[in-house]
């Protein structure tokens, strides 16, 4: 819980053992209290599948089912990405379940994703000449 929020000079002080953010995330690695760390890394897979759902909201020619079924299967897709060794062959096959579906839906995603920070654009890369 926080008690008090004091702004100091370059970021926002949250309280007393909590974590405080100041300048910029880039590079950085934002602690919990917990011992749980989010990197920037996961920042930037949240901020590009964030652009994909939207997309597969305004996707004309997907009816209303077809649309959640896409987005629980890039939820899945962004859950195993964020892990430290991801599953390629998990993710493989939701793509390839996700293409059956929309095929330009995967092709927008990988376009995005292959421009991520780190280890995501590997994987991707690799996942796209299977699933290709």
């Amino acid at each position: 819980m926080v008690k008090k929020m004091n702004r100091r000079k370059g970021g926002l002080r949250t309280g007393d053992g909590h974590p405080a953010v100041g300048g910029g995330f880039q590079g950085s690695n934002i602690g919990t209290t917990d011992h749980q760390a989010v990197s920037d890394q996961d920042v930037n897979i949240s901020s590009l599948f964030q652009t994909i759902y939207n997309y597969v909201d305004r996707h004309p020619k997907l009816q209303a089912g077809k649309k959640q079924d896409a987005k629980e299967q890039l939820q899945e897709i962004q859950k195993a990405l964020e892990e430290l060794k991801p599953d390629e062959n998990f993710i493989e096959r939701r793509f390839r379940n996700l293409k059956r579906m929309s095929p330009d839906i995967v092709e927008m995603a990988f376009e995005i994703l292959k421009t991520s920070s780190g280890g995501v654009a590997e994987v991707i890369k690799r996942i796209i000449n299977k699933v290709a």
